[in-house]
């Protein structure tokens, strides 16, 4: 029955704990025999000293072994329990295929056909001191035969083959999970707190399923996800900035992404970072005829005839390893059939969770990275059972006659892999990845959570804690033995009205122990009867650190961290605990070995707060990094690669828009997309001014005081084939047109004669565009390029102005309203051209036609029809750019003013709209939804929006959110407190992204040298200046003074002591130097100071280019 999300969910204690039997606690009762049995042997049997003494001697033993022991006597019997040996080692074992006919000849010799695994016997070597020491082969300790791969159905799959003896067999499946989201809406709480507790019941009996959530620093540490090849396990980060940096065509874009680099290595370092994994095991066993070992007693009795009568069968014949094989056979089909299917099934259907399951690969890499770092070598064995036409087919691939445990432990490049114990109860050794492992133990379960939200996310939260790094959660859950369950239940209940009616017999009054001992007890019947089930749960913690001294420090934090639960650091069997774990043994985690349950029980319905499920859901696999919150995992939003995206960024002045909008403006600069952006900036610098100069010519920051952009200069498609060039041609037409309309129109409100003005602008783009003059000074500045006096005479608007008139368009049948639309298209222009405005978009543009990035700062215009205007051509320019290219970017920074004009606005809501199949992609930033969504195609623009993401707002603008955008109140509330605001000690801002109706807590992390190159404050921009003057105006000495800057800045703003000083001693000291070498540039300076970046232009030494991407980031 599933529960409210309000409700309280309580954790019965009493479930599992054994009833005493009389006064004799459960636990003790098996010791107290067995000192009853001994005591009497001795005393009678041995020493005849009469039962006097047997009495004594019994009763106190028992005291001195209830006392030593407690509750539980584990603890107590765990101290005396010694790590195997003196050390383990390598005993460097072959491979035996299970299938003898695939053996060789001298294996077939040595070894029997049904010996699969080889015992090694202890290794006796002399040590430093003069002694022996034992070495314990490490292969003793693990069950794995090989991997098993399955295709059936149109299905691959992979399982581990262990070999429990006996002829028994067990097949492990790997599932990799997509957990559960860690902000969750309401209904989806219930459904899959539901679903856990209705798919948990159907926990096949006799099998266990484990489930493990590892967050890690190092992205080697985890397995990768699903390629063709395992050649190299990347650094899920590192590699692809790597491929960025040396891929683009920018020198300095290539200089900030290496900086990036330097920045996601320190946030590793610091444990910001963390890669996330999910991974569940489920098991299927067999008995010695590949079948279920769950029978009946009658059914176990036909079975053992049935094996009597085999074993006749293939004594007579002589046929052995032919069933040997057809065994095999049968084993990996019931396997699928039953084991694989149903978990499968189980898993994402029943409880609900996103599912994929491992191949052999993916469980070869999982398994090589549990001892070793980097790509696992090829995997050494593979039993592969294959459906073919003619039926199934079994067969071995070989790739090493090693033992795959023996790969994965004998390490490479000349160290072990093998780990270590070294003596130590409380820790183990990874050797092959230079880390040390402990072991954190759940005792007791929480109390219970206060909503089912957070019942689901309780492991999430701990595991997320900023101190939390490097450390796996594993929970194995099978089911109890309902019969035993309910029978302690019971004996529990009666023993607490007993005590009850003997407090009142003696008129002690009240036992409240007893009666709220019974009334759990009651309870958990309840549950029981109406159909909860009892499950087993081992909970363990690994957490792996450097050295011992990290590692106690780590535990000692992370056991303080559970609340009302209960963790203690495993210090006597650590090593043994380890071990369980590893799905290549067939052990239970936490059982097997001790005369008491460590093992917590739970019912159904509260089993799944100890379940590690929750982790945040990935948004793309690749793109612009942010870290969650909680947890640093990191979530990448991607507008090029998946995709044409579109994404709004809004956050009040000074929550880091414009730095997190100018990391996807590098985005695509790496990626070799050109960008077009538009800026509305009150002082005329814009925050992207540094940044973009940084990129010398291909770089055009556009200010309209200063340059000029030919409104009818038209794309280049020269790359495209003759369709595609005539597609994209009218798609540049008509937003031409649109443009012209605007310009013509200006503020008049005449739908009639706007109309007819549209109609006659069609007419006169054709007419210009197909004049052969016009076609061959076109053909003819592009051919020459752009500063070649044959740019100058590229076709401009006062040219199109010479086709608006009756004559030129050829109009037959003029009437009085055609009259009037060209005089409105004339003088409209015609004043425009008169116009400072005119000059900026009537005549050829000042900057070249393909920059990587163009830039309009729309600031100091006279008026707001000025701007607007202002606004349609660089949207035209964006436009031209787009249709240039494959794919472009669209940069719309505080546009507010502009959307206020329908025309404007319908621009962009068709860019938003339809830009899509042309390549662009979109981002605006604002300060609120509100001018958006209010503009009059608000709806288009926000519904085509796939990503809106929003840093720190003001408490009055939470209400805009929840009208515009439907956002809950719990969630866009944090947005609006001093959490969220950019904290500069650590260098990072808070967003909230939102894609499909989902939410993610997140903070972005810029690279410092980009962060310095868009720090827009008066104080910055002045502090920058100084230190860029000291440098030479050139593409080396720009990104030399900002590094230089960078080195300063940084500091000063994380320590927050004001930048005024920056740039003061360079200056003194620059000026100095000029005095004492007034002979010496300050290029030469440079190279002298043995600053390797190449000189401008000289661009074709890739290593010069090496030295200074390195001499820059070597901050």
């Amino acid at each position: 029955m599933a529960q409210d999300n309000r409700e309280f969910i309580k954790v019965n204690q009493i479930l599992g704990k054994q009833a005493s039997i009389g006064p004799i606690p459960a636990e003790q009762l098996l010791p107290w025999i067995a000192i009853i049995v001994v005591c009497y042997v001795l005393t009678n049997g041995l020493l005849s000293l009469g039962m006097g003494w047997f009495f004594a001697t019994s009763f106190w033993l028992i005291i001195s072994w209830w006392i030593l022991t407690g509750k539980q006597p584990h603890q107590f019997l765990d101290r005396w329990r010694n790590p195997p040996g003196t050390e383990w080692c390598n005993s460097n074992s072959i491979y035996i295929s299970p299938i003898p006919e695939y053996r060789p000849w001298w294996v077939r010799r040595r070894y029997a056909d049904s010996q699969v695994q080889i015992r090694f016997k202890p290794l006796i070597v002399p040590n430093q001191y003069g002694g022996k020491s034992k070495l314990m082969p490490f292969q003793n300790e693990v069950n794995i035969c090989c991997i098993a791969e399955i295709k059936k159905d149109d299905r691959e799959v992979a399982a581990l083959l262990l070999d429990k003896g006996n002829s028994q067999y067990q097949l492990v499946f790997g599932f990799r999970i997509a957990g559960l989201h860690d902000i969750l809406h309401e209904n989806e709480v219930s459904e899959f707190a539901h679903s856990i507790e209705e798919g948990l019941k159907e926990l096949p009996p006799g099998e266990k399923i484990t489930f493990c959530t590892g967050c890690y620093s190092d992205d080697t540490e985890s397995y990768p996800l699903r390629t063709d090849s395992t050649r190299g396990v990347p650094h899920k980060r590192q590699t692809p900035l790597t491929a960025l940096a040396d891929d683009c065509h920018l020198k300095p874009v290539s200089v900030l992404l290496r900086n990036e680099q330097l920045r996601v290595e320190q946030l590793k370092e610091a444990g910001s970072r963390q890669i996330w994994n999910q991974i569940a095991f489920c098991t299927w066993t067999s008995d010695d005829e590949a079948g279920s070992q769950q029978k009946d007693f009658v059914g176990g009795l036909i079975e053992k005839f049935r094996k009597f009568g085999s074993w006749a069968v293939e004594l007579i014949t002589g046929n052995k390893r032919i069933y040997q094989e057809e065994f095999f056979k049968k084993l990996l089909l019931q396997g699928f059939q039953q084991g694989f299917i149903q978990w499968e099934l189980l898993l994402n259907t029943k409880i609900g969770l996103e599912v994929t399951p491992c191949n052999a690969t993916d469980l070869w890499q999982w398994l090589w990275n549990r001892f070793n770092e980097g790509a696992a070598p090829p995997i050494p064995q593979v039993i592969t059972l294959k459906e073919t036409e003619t039926g199934l087919e079994l067969t071995e691939t070989l790739t090493t006659d090693k033992h795959i445990c023996t790969l994965l432990i004998e390490g490479q490049q000349g160290r072990s892999a093998c780990p270590e114990h070294r003596g130590d109860n409380d820790r183990v050794y990874l050797t092959g990845k230079s880390k040390v492992c402990g072991v954190m133990v759940v005792t007791d379960p929480p109390v219970g959570w206060s909503n089912a939200q957070e019942q689901l996310k309780w492991v999430w939260k701990i595991l997320a804690y900023s101190y939390v790094h490097d450390t796996e959660a594993w929970v194995e859950i099978s089911r109890s033995n309902d019969f035993l369950i309910q029978d302690n239940l019971a004996r529990q209940a009666k023993q607490s009205k007993t005590a009850r009616t003997l407090a009142i017999t003696k008129g002690q009054g009240r036992d409240v122990g007893a009666e709220i001992k019974q009334e759990e007890s009651f309870e958990a019947q309840r549950r029981l009867y109406e159909g909860t089930k009892a499950l087993h749960c081992a909970p363990v913690f690994l957490v792996y650190r450097h050295s011992a001294q990290e590692l106690t420090h780590a535990c000692n934090l992370l056991a303080n961290s559970f609340e009302t639960a209960k963790v203690i650091r495993e210090r006597n069997i650590a090593w043994e605990i380890w071990l369980q774990t590893l799905p290549i043994t067939c052990k239970w985690l936490l059982h097997g070995g001790n005369l008491s349950e460590r093992r917590i029980t739970l019912d159904t319905r509260t089993v799944s707060g100890i379940m590690p499920l929750t982790v945040p859901k990935d948004i793309d696999k690749q793109g612009v990094e942010f870290l969650t919150s909680r947890g640093g995992k990191p979530i990448y939003v991607d507008l090029f690669h998946q995709q044409i995206g579109r994404a709004l960024i809004t956050g009040t002045s000074g929550s880091g828009k414009s730095v997190l909008g100018w990391r996807f403006a590098l985005e695509a600069l790496a990626n070799n997309i050109p960008v077009v952006g538009m800026d509305i900036s009150a002082s005329g610098n814009s925050t992207f001014k540094t940044a973009i100069e940084l990129l010398g010519e291909q770089g055009a920051y556009y200010d309209i005081s200063s340059g000029s952009s030919n409104l009818l200069e038209p794309p280049d498609l020269r790359r495209f084939d003759k369709s595609e060039r005539e597609r994209r041609m009218e798609s540049w037409k008509d937003f031409i047109r649109k443009a012209l309309t605007a310009i013509a129109m200006g503020k008049v409100e005449n739908p009639h004669l706007a109309q007819r003005v549209d109609a006659l602008l069609v007419k006169a783009l054709d007419v210009f565009l197909k004049d052969p003059e016009i076609i061959t000074r076109y053909n003819r500045a592009f051919e020459m390029g752009w500063l070649s006096p044959e740019w100058q005479q590229i076709p401009t608007l006062p040219d199109f102005v010479k086709f608006c008139t009756r004559e030129r368009l050829n109009l037959r049948s003029f009437e009085e309203i055609d009259r009037q639309a060209l005089n409105q298209i004339q003088n409209q222009v015609s004043a425009l051209l008169a116009s400072r405005l005119g000059k900026a978009i009537a005549r050829p543009s000042t900057f070249s036609p393909l920059p990587a990035i163009k830039f309009f700062a729309l600031s100091g215009l006279s008026n707001e029809q000025d701007a607007y205007l202002m606004a349609i051509n660089a949207h035209s320019a964006c436009i031209r750019n787009a249709l240039s290219h494959p794919k472009s970017l669209f940069i719309g920074d505080e546009l507010s003013v502009l959307l206020r004009k329908d025309g404007f606005a319908q621009i962009i809501g068709e860019t938003c709209a339809t830009g899509r199949k042309e390549g662009i992609a979109v981002l605006l930033m604002s300060q609120d939804p509100d001018t958006i969504c209010e503009c009059s195609t608000g709806a288009q623009i926000m519904q085509n929006m796939t990503y809106r993401i929003t840093g720190r707002i003001t408490s009055s603008g939470i209400a805009s959110f929840q009208q515009y955008l439907g956002y809950p109140v719990n969630i866009i509330s944090q947005n609006a407190t001093e959490a969220f605001l950019p904290r500069t000690s650590d260098l990072y801002s808070c967003w909230l992204v939102e894609t499909g109706g989902r939410f993610w807590r997140t903070r972005f992390y810029p690279g410092e040298m980009m962060l310095a190159s868009v720090a827009n404050n008066q104080d910055e921009r002045e502090a920058r200046e100084r230190v860029m003057a000291q440098y030479p105006d050139t593409a080396k000495g720009n990104l030399l003074g900002l590094r230089a800057f960078t080195d300063a800045y940084i500091p000063a703003l994380k320590e927050n002591r004001g930048f005024k000083h920056i740039g003061q001693e360079i200056h003194q000291t620059t000026a100095l130097r000029d005095w004492l070498r007034p002979t010496v540039s300050p290029a030469d300076r440079l190279n002298q100071s043995g600053a390797s970046l190449q000189e401008e232009g000289d661009r074709s030494e890739n290593n010069d280019g090496q030295q200074a991407e390195s001499s820059l980031i070597a901050s």
